[in-house]
């Protein structure tokens, strides 16, 4: 009996694993939606793209791209950008709004943004230690986590 369940659970998985495998595919730099394409000229090098997945799930399609220093950056359909996560390094200038960097530099002067995040509600900063900051869309502040 315990070996049928074993084999079912494994058939469920696999199942799984294959149907959202279909939902995941490779695609070249010019499969990236325009707006994409010229934030990443604009902050990052071509040069530096190790491989970009565009995944569809639930009738959304999002990017990642996924540099050879391991930041991933992250854009939904349209090409806006939804996350930056630079691992341990500094997120580039010019990414994150000016107030949101003015206020970190105020607060923080020792530390610097390794990974920004915007939907539509509000901002998210990780900082170096791994303090999150969080901001509305405006760039005020409304929270912090450790």
């Amino acid at each position: 009996m315990k070996l049928k369940k074993t084999l079912a659970i494994l058939a469920i998985l696999t199942v799984s694993l294959t149907a959202c495998a279909d939902h995941q595919h490779l695609v070249e730099y010019s499969a990236l939606p325009a707006q994409a394409q010229t934030f990443i000229k604009k902050f990052f090098n071509v040069a530096d793209i190790a491989y970009i997945e565009r995944e569809r799930d639930d009738l959304q399609t999002e990017y990642s791209v996924h540099l050879k220093n391991a930041t991933e950056i992250d854009f939904d359909h349209q090409g806006n950008l939804e996350s930056v996560d630079c691992q341990r390094s500094a997120v580039p200038n010019g990414i994150i709004p000016q107030v949101i960097v003015d206020y970190i530099q105020l607060h923080y002067p020792e530390l610097f943004a390794v990974k920004y995040t915007i939907d539509y509600r509000h901002i998210e900063i990780e900082l170096n230690t791994g303090i999150e900051l969080e901001f509305d869309l405006e760039g005020n502040f409304i929270r912090m986590d450790h």
